[in-house]
């Protein structure tokens, strides 16, 4: 797929999507990830500097676990956009 055709459909998918407070990312959650990352500042699959923090059970199958520390994982940008989408994607 071409890069031009390949941003149209992550374009197109955005658009379709809520914004992220509607998911579920606001305040709140933006202190919990502060926190998480201050005390878990390495990615957990491979030990680089994590920049995210991914819910290892997607808010969207779980909301009530959207805060919950036990289902955060620490995360490089790397390993976020390719294990993990990967995994969401089976």
């Amino acid at each position: 797929m071409s890069a031009a055709r390949d941003r149209e459909r992550k374009a197109r998918a955005d658009a379709k999507r809520p914004n992220a407070r509607a998911r579920g990312y606001d305040r709140e959650w933006e202190q919990a990830r502060s926190d998480y990352l201050a005390a878990y500042p390495s990615c957990q699959r491979c030990g680089a500097r994590a920049t995210l923090v991914d819910h290892k059970t997607s808010i969207r199958k779980a909301p009530h676990r959207r805060l919950d520390r036990t289902n955060f994982m620490a995360l490089c940008t790397p390993c976020h956009s390719s294990w993990k989408q990967a995994q969401e994607r089976n």
